[in-house]
């Protein structure tokens, strides 16, 4: 399924701490940045990859920073970290992030990436008061603006997609446009534009395939039940099963089909 061969220079911005990456490759899964260093491996097999950690290396951060001219896009991944937090990880990735946006270029911002170019652009987040996306969100339906965007071509104007959320965008950043919400998160997918920067964020993972979902809900079946998420363990394994059923009938070139749309979108902007 890849696309043209032009080589692209990428850059991934790790959401995660190191500790946290533990716990995911204790549940048998990988990073949030690894994930995502697969995908473009299958979608733009030329690409130049880095990859930085703002929670952990400063010396990398700098260097990154000086350079940010030779990156075609910047993709930013999802996160256990909270936005509204004041910890030393959050404070580090909002600046980073800043300095990216300040510095311009196009950018994927999936999940915790939507919420941290949304923080930085003068937006606000919250805890979603609707509740939880916990490995799956169900029906996103397309705004009249996401049936015409490029993110969203070919894709159906209705579809289920891996999702793992808290928090949400409670206020967008000027200039944004809705292109897709569901009955959990309005703010499901937006386009917006800060200084020469362009941002196409999503509150959902086109990237994380279910069986990786499901691999995170095994792993972490206290934690769900003890922030009140599920009641208990069979209340998850029912919901498992229900993921299952949806990764069985889920066409990979369907799901990840808004990460496609914006590498081409960078082959020719670029």
């Amino acid at each position: 399924m890849h696309m043209n061969n032009k080589k692209l220079n990428l850059l991934i911005i790790e959401g995660n701490t190191k500790e946290e990456n533990v716990n995911f490759n204790n549940a048998g899964c990988v990073s949030q940045s690894e994930n995502f260093s697969q995908h473009l491996k299958i979608y733009a097999p030329n690409s130049e990859i880095d990859i930085v950690e703002p929670c952990n290396d400063d010396e990398c951060i700098s260097k990154v920073i000086s350079s940010l001219k030779k990156y075609d896009g910047i993709i930013l991944t999802g996160s256990t970290l909270r936005v509204n937090e004041t910890c030393k990880s959050v404070k580090k990735h909002i600046e980073f992030v800043k300095k990216c946006l300040e510095h311009g270029g196009y950018f994927f911002a999936a999940c915790w990436g939507l919420q941290i170019t949304t923080t930085v652009a003068g937006g606000k987040c919250r805890v979603a008061p609707n509740g939880a996306h916990t490995g799956i969100a169900h029906d996103i339906e397309l705004t009249d603006a996401g049936k015409k965007h490029k993110l969203y071509n070919s894709k159906p104007h209705k579809f289920t997609a891996p999702a793992f959320n808290f928090d949400e965008v409670e206020i967008p950043p000027k200039n944004s446009i809705l292109l897709a919400s569901d009955k959990i998160n309005k703010f499901g997918a937006m386009h917006f534009t800060y200084g020469k920067s362009e941002v196409w964020g999503l509150q959902y993972h086109p990237e994380i395939p279910y069986t990786y979902m499901i691999k995170l809900l095994k792993h972490r079946k206290k934690r769900l039940i003890d922030a009140k998420s599920f009641q208990n363990e069979n209340e998850i394994d029912k919901h498992i099963d229900l993921i299952t059923r949806e990764d069985q009938k889920t066409n990979d070139n369907s799901r990840t089909l808004e990460l496609k749309n914006w590498l081409e979108y960078l082959e020719v902007k670029n």
